[in-house]
């Protein structure tokens, strides 16, 4: 395997070409039983051997399976992105505990890397479930605002339209999406800093959106290209490595079930036994990288 196209795992990066992609913590090894996930799982199958499933993904003791939350700090040619923002400090989640009025490190990680809030050209969602638009916003003086006041936030003009419902004006006891539409979502509307577009939309910077609808019904897919080489971040597209065994596996938070099973296989398909990193918005550092095509079973590819 070309080292180039390995994730670093100690560093948390990988290069692309002239980019650089650094994956950003808010929230690690969060437990979830696996049919709180995928209702077709059983304790058979994960008691059974695979290749994806290791101690940073799976507890073999518990049957736990193990998601990562964290954003994706793209640096490519001049600008810098953030995509997927996580679960957020102070948010009101109650039907979430672990998520719940949070005190976590996100921005205190972002500076270790050297990035201030102030960096941020642009900000990037695959859809607008709680746990990807979360630090949008920060409380700041008892109000929601933009945690990037330089930042131009991209949203999938589809996926907004079907959450927004007609006039924009929700209340805090307005549980949409878990309250995160109050509370991350909407305050950057009424900023003026998003801009919505369409789910094909081009950066222009060797940033490229792709329509992969099924999660939700505006979810996309986020293509990083320069020179040669290829990221794919996948969001929600696939969410835990046991995918990879089952990918018509169901899971409980998709909007349509069915088209997001084709939209993973089609994926799965088309960029296994390449040199397209796969970078999914809940897989651990170690999971980040290729994936092959061995015997009619897809298998991670990852950094020996």
């Amino acid at each position: 395997m070309d080292k180039s196209l390995n994730w670093n795992i100690e560093t948390d990066t990988c290069q692309i070409g002239t980019a650089d992609i650094t994956r950003v913590v808010d929230l690690d090894r969060q437990a979830f039983a696996p049919r709180i996930i995928f209702p077709e799982a059983t304790d058979e199958i994960f008691q059974k051997h695979s290749a994806n499933l290791h101690d940073q993904n799976f507890d073999r003791n518990t049957l736990d399976l193990f998601l990562s939350f964290h954003a994706y700090l793209l640096r490519i040619k001049n600008k810098t992105i953030l995509v997927d923002m996580c679960v957020g400090n102070d948010k009101s989640r109650i039907e979430r505990p672990v998520w719940h009025k949070r005190k976590g490190p996100f921005i205190k990680n972002l500076n270790n890397i050297g990035i201030k809030t102030t960096d941020i050209d642009y900000v990037m969602c695959t859809h607008l479930h709680a746990d990807h638009v979360g630090w949008n916003t920060q409380l700041l003086d008892g109000r929601w605002v933009p945690t990037f006041p330089n930042a131009e936030y991209i949203f999938s003009k589809k996926e907004y339209n079907h959450w927004e419902n007609g006039d924009g004006r929700y209340s805090e006891k307005e549980k949409l999406l878990h309250g995160s539409f109050y509370d991350s979502v909407m305050p950057v509307i009424k900023s003026g800093q998003a801009r919505l577009v369409p789910s094909n939309f081009n950066l222009g910077v060797g940033v490229q959106l792709e329509p992969a609808y099924g999660h939700t019904p505006g979810n996309i897919i986020i293509h990083i290209e320069d020179g040669q080489e290829h990221a794919l971040l996948c969001g929600d597209t696939l969410h835990h490595p046991i995918q990879l065994d089952y990918p018509g596996w169901k899971t409980n938070f998709c909007s349509d079930p069915e088209q997001a099973i084709i939209t993973r296989i089609n994926l799965l398909e088309e960029y296994a036994d390449t040199k397209t990193l796969i970078l999914p918005a809940h897989f651990h550092s170690k999971d980040l990288g290729l994936i092959s095509k061995v015997d009619g079973q897809y298998i991670l590819r990852v950094k020996d």
